[in-house]
Parts: C-alpha cells; structure tokens; sequence
C-alpha cells in the first residue's frame, strides 16, 4: 500500500462507514465462535494502521504483524504492543502460537506472492481447533483503479477462496460475501471511473463521506451482518470466511 493511503486509514477508519461495517460483521460472528473461549491470543496478519488489532484486545492479548514499518508505527500511535515486522510467507512466530488468526483485505495483495503458502504459514502458528478470520474483495467483475492503488493482484469468489483454504488444510466453517445491497451502485461507479479516469494515476476510493450518508451506509452493513447470522449472501463486493485448523 501507499504510504499516503496509510495516512487516509489512519483518519479514517475509526469512523468511516466501511471500516465500521466489516468490523461489525467481524465481530458479531467472532463472538459466536469465541463464545466461553476468552480470553485468546489473537494475531492480526498486515494489521496496519492497528484499528482491528485495538479491537481485538477485547478478547485477550493481540500481536500484529505487517511487512511495511510505516503501517507499524500508527499502531504505535494507538498505544499498541507486540508488534513485528515481517512477511506473511515467513511469519517470526512459533507453531501452534495463536488460538485466532485475522487477515483483513491482505490475501489478495500482489505482495502475497503465493496465497495458498500465506495460508499454510497461518496454519501453521494456529493452534489445533484454532480460527482463521478472513476478509477480502471479491468478483473480478469489479477490478478498478482502486485494486491498482491498493496494489491487488486479484478479487475472491467463494469457490475459489474455499479451494484454496482446504489446500491449506483449513475446513470451511462459514464463507459469504458481503456489501452485497451496495453491490449494483459500487459496479456502476467503478466501470464509470475506469472509463472516465483512465489515463489519470490510480487511487482508492477512499475518502471521507457526509456523516448522513456515512450513517446510512454503516446502517446498511450492519444490517448485512445481522442478516448474515442466518444465511449467506450470494454476491457481493467483499468476502467474508471462517475456517478451523
């Protein structure tokens, strides 16, 4: 990721509404899964600028871990420990380690030379019956300047995330797409800015919204992540998973 695009996450995401929306389908299903596990030793894989991680102290003692040193100082800022700065193909952790493991928007990252090695590397510091939390964008159909700036090398469908978990070792607990009411107006606004801004330099389509329409569109999220309590959405902009070592 850019350095200046740490800066807007850092500004951000505390109160923007899709940093708010995917930390509330986390961890309404999180608590579901960690429910009489507490507290757990948690590792957060390309935790940035610390948001997730600061999040995580609720169920026990968290580590983050990223391969750029910018991203670890504003986790600094937050008063954050137990930082280290590495690779995920190479993590500087023991095996069996952690009780919950997050990656969030990371996996599909060009960096990430090999995503099924990534995942057997988190197999591997996961304890036996421990959880792997993924988030990531889905659907190809919606590669845009955003995925350029944010350095993506590809976006997920079900299928082929599923394929590549069960490589690695893990079983599937739940896997769902999300951002999925959104879905129509995010297609339409990436092929327009692909289209219009072509010659322009990439950038991500984050930025700071009106608080009425940033208060809408948490509300929508968050309404995903109480529908996906009870069943899976088909589509969607992002792609949500649980799996079990």
């Amino acid at each position: 990721m850019e350095t200046q695009e740490y800066n807007v996450m850092y500004d951000l995401e505390e109160a923007h509404w899709w940093f708010r929306g995917k930390r509330k389908i986390v961890f309404s299903q999180l608590d579901i899964f960690l429910e009489n596990k507490k507290p757990v030793k948690i590792l957060d894989i390309g935790c940035g600028t610390g948001i997730m991680m600061k999040k995580f102290e609720r169920y026990g003692k968290s580590f983050g871990l990223d391969v750029h040193f910018p991203a670890l100082e504003f986790c600094s800022k937050r008063d954050l420990r137990n930082l280290a700065q590495g690779d995920i193909e190479s993590m500087p952790f023991k095996a069996e380690s952690f009780d919950v493991v997050g990656i969030f928007d990371v996996l599909y990252h060009k960096a990430v030379k090999s995503d099924i090695g990534a995942l057997r590397g988190i197999y591997r510091v996961l304890k036996k019956g421990g959880i792997l939390i993924i988030t990531d964008s889905a659907d190809m159909k919606l590669w845009s300047r955003h995925d350029i700036a944010a350095h993506a090398r590809e976006r997920y469908n079900a299928p082929l995330l599923s394929g590549r978990l069960k490589n690695a070792g893990f079983k599937i607990k739940k896997i769902t797409y999300f951002n999925t009411f959104l879905y129509p107006i995010v297609f339409i606004f990436r092929k327009m800015d692909n289209l219009l801004n072509k010659n322009r330099a990439a950038k991500t389509n984050l930025e700071k919204t009106n608080a009425a329409v940033n208060f809408i569109l948490y509300n929508i999220l968050a309404l995903e992540g109480f529908l996906i309590k009870f069943f899976d959405m088909p589509f969607g902009v992002s792609i949500f998973v649980i799996a079990e070592k």
